[in-house]
């Protein structure tokens, strides 16, 4: 088990609260050895609440609705009803297309900034519901009767159909793709948009998810102004209290300045407190965030240290706008948690009690909230597989990534990483003489100083918590094995 206390400032107060420097790794064996048994996993599906993070304006449900296209429509209007069948062409990177269905909703979330909501029929997913961009659409043409005119066509018929078309005079633009994958920007007509920063963190709490790369896409976001969209992708089992308290002071700061998303994959212990400092959170399907036991000398904590770590545990998540009640129980079984869903009437309501009609925790276990309950009980904001369904739970046209700096910053220090896996054993087995040795004395120890210095090069680039992680040992112990090492080598010259 790792030792030392550490002392994590806390943002609300001036005290300085000490903190065992380890987090339960759910599910898996710890440094020091024991398996630890995660909270229960809460999947089943209930009524979803698919909240938006934008304002919107309600939706528009009378019998008369204007639709007025962007530039790529060249800013026609089109004039119809709720319940109209449509026939929507419409541009997808850089490639027109057509769905017909029947118009469900219409949303004007900003004055820039609108939706639509068509249910139709595609080949070979039978019926589906697609969410346009009004941005995106090129023309929307009324194959079904409707109460209003549709200024937005000019018609033409065809001989079988006799229906009315739009004849296009301009192809809309390819958008510039960017190196993942997605364009770095949906276009000139949605220049008033944030920008994406995606950064992967995957790992434990310490090692493969740390502060340096939050605090380096925060930089490059940083270089684009306040205000833009930085989305963490979750993938992590939990770790290091200590890694987690730089983690707090990095996020509250980037916070003063940009939109911070969570996205969860898998957010345990650690990771789910990483977590609760963004404002938003959506879950993949498959999702899971919780379980957040926090372990010193092989056993759970208890007490004060106990009630400290629910306090700072329950402010981080409140302070972010997350129900105090369902982090606080995700710490300690002694926390309950239950929930009213939504009713149509009335937002979900959360209760520190089991009253509620859906129980969450119990004395039993610690909570590990699955995707469906956490959006049904308004913890998640929704419910995103891809980054495609995720730019629409964001309202924005398509997802877009700036630049792609997130994903490399992952990359590279993910491959570190698996260098460092195969090289630090070895490194330490050399410095220990357990292999590599010969029959000269002299030989032995400069074999045992070179790798001894190779493992202080890598405690400095990993830093002290992945090192930790990692079983580098500390630097100051291997700096004086480095000199106990050089004397020994003199005495040998010397004889």
């Amino acid at each position: 088990m790792l030792n030392g206390q550490i002392n994590p400032t806390h943002r609300r107060t001036t005290m300085r609260t000490p903190l065992i420097p380890t987090l339960a790794l759910a599910g898996t064996t710890l440094l020091g050895g024991g398996i630890l048994s995660a909270g229960n996993s809460l999947n089943a599906p209930s009524a979803l609440l698919l909240n938006g993070t934008v304002s919107a304006s309600p939706v528009l449900q009378d019998s008369d609705t204007t639709v007025r296209l962007g530039k790529k429509g060249g800013g026609r209007t089109w004039r119809g009803s709720i319940g109209d069948m449509i026939e929507v062409k419409y541009s997808q990177r850089g490639t027109d297309k057509i769905f017909t269905g029947r118009l469900e909703t219409y949303r004007e979330i900003s004055r820039t900034l609108a939706t639509m909501t068509v249910v139709g029929s595609s080949k070979g997913e039978g019926q589906v519901k697609r969410t346009f961009v009004v941005g995106d659409v090129i023309s929307i043409t009324t194959v079904g009767q409707s109460s209003g005119s549709d200024s937005s066509k000019t018609p033409s018929k065809t001989p079988d159909s006799g229906k009315t078309e739009v004849v296009e005079t301009s192809k809309t633009p390819a958008p510039i793709m960017g190196d993942g994958g997605f364009p770095n920007h949906p276009g000139p007509e949605y220049d008033h948009l944030p920008r994406i920063f995606l950064l992967p963190i995957q790992g434990g709490v310490g090692d493969g998810t740390r502060h340096d790369e939050m605090k380096k896409i925060g930089e490059i976001a940083d270089s684009y102004g306040p205000g833009q969209i930085i989305v963490l992708k979750v993938d992590s089992p939990g770790g290091l209290v200590a890694e987690a308290d730089l983690i707090h002071e990095t996020l509250v700061d980037l916070k003063l300045r940009h939109r911070l998303i969570a996205w969860i994959e898998e957010a345990i212990s650690a990771a789910a407190y990483t977590s609760f400092h963004c404002n938003e959170i959506y879950f993949m399907k498959a999702g899971a965030l919780g379980s957040a036991t926090m372990f010193a000398g092989g056993k759970a904590i208890e007490g004060e240290q106990l009630r400290q770590w629910v306090k700072k545990f329950g402010d981080v998540a409140e302070e972010s706008g997350h129900p105090r009640a369902i982090a606080e129980a995700m710490i300690t079984n002694s926390k309950m948690v239950s929930y009213d869903p939504a009713d149509g009437e009335n937002d979900p309501k959360v209760y520190n009690t089991t009253e509620g009609q859906k129980i969450l925790s119990t004395e039993e276990e610690n909570l590990t909230i699955g995707a469906y309950d956490a959006v049904a009980c308004g913890f998640a904001d929704g419910i995103a597989d891809n980054e495609h369904e995720l730019a629409e739970q964001l309202r924005l046209p398509m997802w877009y990534e700036t630049t792609t700096d997130g994903r490399r910053i992952h990359e590279r220090h993910q491959k570190l990483l698996e260098t460092a896996k195969v090289e630090v054993p070895r490194l330490i087995m050399k410095a220990q003489g357990q292999i590599g040795q010969t029959n000269d004395a002299l030989k032995n120890a400069n074999r045992q100083l070179a790798a001894v210095n190779q493992l202080i090069s890598w405690a400095r680039r990993l830093g002290k918590h992945t090192s930790m992680m990692m079983s580098v040992p500390p630097l100051e112990a291997l700096e004086q094995i480095k000199k106990t090492l050089q004397e020994q080598i003199r005495q040998l010259k010397s004889n």
